[in-house]
């Protein structure tokens, strides 16, 4: 039997892979999250925690015209928010959920990457999921938090090699994909699919049927992914011209 040309030789992964492979960094990373929540929901009074989600929390409303609630954000606001909102999860449901995500596309990308790269990805991913929140709601005064952003760049950046790669081996040692041979294979082609039919159908209003006053951030979903998907390879190590044309 010829072997799969998207496997080359010299790429061929081990024979083993452990049956418990989350890296350390993306358990570091999901305890800091949980450690962050709890300092929050458990030490800190009103007004601490209310000070916190002001300066830490994305609020697009306050790089244009901002109100009286922006000038009460301390000088740093502005610059650390686009990542720290990452940080801050509105209860514990929002955090598991994002959790769970994180362990499945964080650890293929986080082992393929390093911890450096993936600290960086990751950090990107959070910033990238700000911009698009902010040119879609340019005006808009609500705190928006939460690591979705960083999630979905994940998922973007599994789209490009693990993705079309399951049940042939470690996907982590799978080649990288380009972007049109990522967007003809059928597994990705249709996650991306669903990926945006659910953002859409949270941005059209859909994400009411989730309960009263849980608003959605799909614009930082979406921004988070085009990032993931169209600059995976600017991270990846291992330099190779990606599969397809």
């Amino acid at each position: 039997m010829s072997p799969d040309p998207r496997f080359p030789p010299h790429d061929e992964p081990p024979q083993r892979v452990p049956a418990f492979n989350v890296p350390g960094i993306v358990l570091v990373l999901l305890a800091l999250l949980a450690v962050i929540h709890w300092v929050r929901v458990e030490w800190l009074d009103d007004v601490q925690a209310a000070w916190t989600l002001l300066n830490f929390s994305f609020l697009a409303g306050c790089y244009g015209s901002p109100d009286a609630l922006c000038l009460l954000r301390e000088p740093f606001a502005g610059w650390v928010s686009p990542l720290t909102h990452a940080f801050l999860h509105g209860d514990w449901t929002h955090l598991a959920t994002n959790a769970v995500w994180m362990l499945a596309f964080g650890t293929p990308v986080a082992r393929r990457l390093g911890v450096g790269r993936f600290l960086a990805f990751c950090a990107f991913g959070a910033v990238a999921g700000a911009a698009l929140f902010y040119v879609v709601n340019p005006d808009l005064i609500q705190p928006m938090i939460g690591a979705s952003g960083v999630v979905s760049a994940l998922m973007g950046g599994a789209a490009r090699f693990a993705l079309g790669s399951m049940g042939r081996g470690d996907v982590a040692y799978a080649p990288l994909l380009s972007i049109p041979r990522s967007l003809s294979d059928r597994t990705v082609l249709f996650f991306i699919i669903v990926f945006f039919a659910t953002n859409l159908a949270l941005g059209s209003g859909a994400g009411l049927l989730l309960g009263e006053g849980s608003a959605i951030a799909w614009e930082a979903h979406v921004g988070g992914f085009l990032f993931g998907f169209l600059c995976f390879s600017v991270f990846d190590p291992r330099r190779q011209h990606p599969v397809g044309i």
